[in-house]
């Protein structure tokens, strides 16, 4: 065995076997690496992949060679990896040879051909995993513990490294069911670990009425993260009809909030793109934001309060380059899984579709997290065939109906969306599109957007929308 691929598959075998758990993609990457014939250096892995050098010399890789010296049951380390796993891949071959033939007869043995795995697949079929694994339907966001998370490497150590820096700003982008949340609560618990307080402010929560209302919608923001913090509310003890509203909440946050609060505070605003609709709301909000960003650079106290904006589409409101809060902190923008992605969630559904297989799948939705999940989720219930999935997709009862059907009754109630979407559906090519158009359709996932030309994001919606719009756009 010489392809570092099997070593690697055989290796989390036995860990998972052993220990119940899986590798990370930074883990991965660093056996992968010690695997090589010329082996990188913990800096030269940490440059490369976008890391500190001490994270990953402190951290990270201690931590790897302890759960492969726990799951080989013998000390593994950097240098000795190697040897040691094709020890143990020799070991297990000559125990399966039957005890009436020798070594000599079963010649090649010694070249430790990789174990049969009970999920191998055979041509045309997707065969199912043979051992029970706790399995996840997908459902917002991917709980914490979840064995089923892809990190999208190299977004959470920045995020890490940045969430704990005095003033930080972390605004995360990308459309509807693409990982953001998950992302979110990731930085939230990794704040948390290092002793801040956290409140998590999901605007889609916030009712009709106060969104079209600046006082009535910083005062709930105010009162939610009091109540989340424990503190009593005391709203009218800092409202201020003469400062103003902004002012108002501004002395609210630093005096009632920051000042009671003896460490950092990491603030997510979760769906922010549920004011963007309401321009002028949005442009005295969004320069609020800006403006306590700004506090953070002289002010100690200010410098207590670390920032989290997720959003699914751009802002694409006027805001002068001064108040806006678009150009500072650290952007974050979730791409979909990629084809390695893709496959590593793969075999932690315990699955082993063929090549054609995964072109396929690849074919029809493409690298979208949620997509991707939920058919690997069916798969590996036992709920429905490759052939099955494949032949039902995009139709009303294939696994993605609900999440198909929520599309179509949100182009139906805004024609001129689903007018647009409709000419991007006909053509193969990517075609011009206005551009409150073009982000409101990029904010649901239904296309790739670049510059002011989409494309259909996949497969999937081409074929499920293509006749469906017809009586909503005639």
């Amino acid at each position: 065995m010489s392809d570092v691929n099997e070593y690697l598959r055989f290796v989390e075998t036995v860990v998972y076997d052993n220990t119940g758990e899986h590798f990370s993609d930074l883990q991965r990457t660093i056996l992968s690496e010690s695997l090589q014939g010329t082996k990188k250096t913990y800096d030269e892995i940490a440059a490369e992949y976008g890391y500190s050098s001490n994270y990953i010399k402190q951290g990270v890789g201690p931590k790897l060679w302890k759960l492969l010296s726990q799951a080989f049951g013998e000390k593994v380390t950097k240098s000795n990896v190697r040897a040691t796993i094709e020890r143990r891949i020799l070991a297990e071959n000559v125990a399966k040879i039957p005890p009436t033939t020798s070594l000599r007869e079963n010649k090649g043995m010694e070249k430790a051909k990789m174990p049969v795995s009970s999920l191998e697949a055979t041509p045309g079929k997707c065969r199912l995993p043979t051992t029970a694994i706790a399995l996840e339907l997908p459902q917002d966001s991917v709980p914490l513990d979840s064995q089923f998370y892809i990190e999208r490497v190299p977004h959470e150590q920045r995020c890490y490294q940045e969430i704990v820096r005095p003033g930080a700003f972390i605004r995360i982008k990308a459309p509807r069911q693409m990982g953001k949340s998950s992302l979110m609560n990731r930085i939230l618990a990794r704040a948390r670990e290092c002793g801040c307080q956290s409140g998590l402010l999901h605007f889609q929560q916030v009712e009709e009425s106060l969104l079209s209302d600046l006082n009535r919608l910083l005062r709930w923001f105010c009162a939610n993260l009091a109540q989340q913090l424990g503190f009593p509310p005391h709203l009218d003890d800092y409202w201020d009809e003469d400062l103003g509203t902004k002012m108002s909440c501004t002395l609210y946050i630093e005096g009632y909030i920051l000042e009671q609060l003896e460490g950092c505070l990491v603030l997510a605003l979760e769906e922010v793109n549920e004011i963007i609709d309401r321009p002028q709301i949005a442009e005295e909000f969004f320069t609020l934001l800006r403006f306590w960003h700004e506090r953070t650079k002289t002010n100690s106290t200010w410098q207590k309060l670390r920032l989290i904006m997720v959003h699914s589409t751009e802002i694409y409101i006027p805001l002068d380059i001064n108040q806006s809060p678009l150009n500072v902190g650290l952007p974050i923008e979730l791409q979909p899984f990629t084809s390695e992605q893709v496959a590593e969630l793969v075999r932690r559904h315990q699955l082993n579709p063929n090549a054609e297989q995964l072109r396929q799948l690849r074919e029809l939705i493409g690298g979208h997290p949620y997509l991707v999940r939920l058919a690997l989720y069916h798969l590996a219930n036992q709920d429905i065939s490759w052939e099955s999935l494949m032949e039902n997709a995009a139709t009303d009862a294939g696994i993605y109906g609900d999440h198909l059907h929520r599309h179509l009754r949100s182009l139906q109630q805004h024609p001129a969306l689903a007018s647009a979407f409709q000419k991007s559906i006909s053509s193969t090519e990517s075609v011009q599109m206005g551009q409150v158009e073009g982000f409101k359709l990029h904010s649901m996932g239904l296309v790739n957007l670049k510059g002011d030309r989409v494309t259909v994001s996949c497969e999937l919606y081409r074929q499920y929308f293509r006749d469906r719009l017809e009586s909503v756009t005639s």
